[in-house]
């Protein structure tokens, strides 16, 4: 049931026997043997696709159903000894990793010996069923209503820059100046942006910008700790760089929007403990962050300062 239930979601035989820790072989036997004892074809195939018949659909979703059923049972039991056990595949972007789960998931793998954490990084979205992730962290809108979402923050992203390359370039002052100066990008959707989104009381201003540097957010960080340029940034990714002055903010009467940072998780029906136990330990961390740029933005207000 497992091995069905991971095919249909991986979209693929290979990739689910990766996950299974399995030859692709040896699943398309398995596969074969179920549909000849059930006598009933439960995925049609092609050599570019995989997908399942109308009566591999209800087959499926049965197994998952029971596949989930036993998964708490198992938990329930493990629950008795207060362990938390077992694997958690965590998908985050780059910045926020580094910057933040990495000592998440360090110290709760102490406190856990027999948790094993494996994350996955990068700024590119990706698809937890297909990947088979238990937990993901995502920025911006979501547009999978499949997902379990949860809101951990919502904060402005906003322009910064690094007190050298602003002596040595100059301060803008409005955002038609942001033409003068170098604007540090991120890659998104194969494009970097021609544009950015300035708001200010209600009203919108798209600015055009020159990107001599795109990458992703750890990046665009990186560059503007350099020196390099202005970046758009997140104010939860960029909190501990203002605090510490090694960025300031640019513009600051704009920002680029509000941007919520979301919990994301395959399936609306059932958390296990370890799962579970990852969640809480990121959401303690988020929330104590998130209070950090909520004060820093209204002692920003009280004096004025950048």
């Amino acid at each position: 049931m497992t091995l069905l239930v991971r095919v249909a979601e991986a979209g693929s035989m290979t990739l689910a026997a990766k996950q299974l820790h399995l030859t692709p072989a040896a699943v398309s036997a398995a596969i074969q043997r179920i549909e000849g004892v059930l006598d009933v074809r439960i995925f049609e195939r092609t050599t570019r696709s995989l997908h399942p018949t109308d009566e591999g659909l209800a087959i499926i979703d049965g197994c998952r159903d029971v596949v989930g059923r036993w998964a708490r049972v198992l938990e329930e039991a493990r629950a008795q000894r207060a362990e938390v056990v077992g694997v958690v595949h965590l998908a985050a972007p780059a910045d926020t990793t580094y910057e933040i789960l990495e000592s998440v998931v360090t110290a709760l793998c102490t406190e856990h010996p027999k948790l094993r954490v494996v994350l996955k990084t990068g700024d590119v979205v990706q698809q937890l069923h297909r990947e088979a992730i238990d937990m993901a962290i995502r920025y911006g809108p979501l547009r999978d209503s499949t997902l379990s979402v949860r809101k951990l923050a919502e904060l402005p992203e906003i322009l910064v820059a690094s007190p050298s390359y602003l002596a040595e370039r100059g301060v803008p002052e409005t955002p038609q100046s942001l033409a003068r100066h170098r604007c540090l990008t991120l890659h998104r959707a194969n494009a970097p942006p021609v544009a950015w989104q300035l708001h200010r009381d209600g009203t919108v201003q798209a600015v055009a910008v020159e990107s001599p540097l795109c990458g992703d957010g750890y990046l665009a960080r990186r560059w503007a700790l350099a020196g390099m340029g202005i970046a758009r940034k997140s104010l939860f990714d960029v909190i501990d760089d203002l605090e510490a002055g090694r960025l300031v903010r640019v513009l600051p009467e704009y920002t680029c929007g509000d941007s919520g940072i979301y919990a994301v998780f395959p399936s609306r029906r059932f958390l296990p403990t370890r799962v579970r136990a990852v969640d809480a330990a990121i959401t303690r961390r988020f929330s104590t962050r998130a209070a950090r740029c909520r004060a820093w933005l209204a002692a920003a207000c009280v004096t004025g300062a950048p």
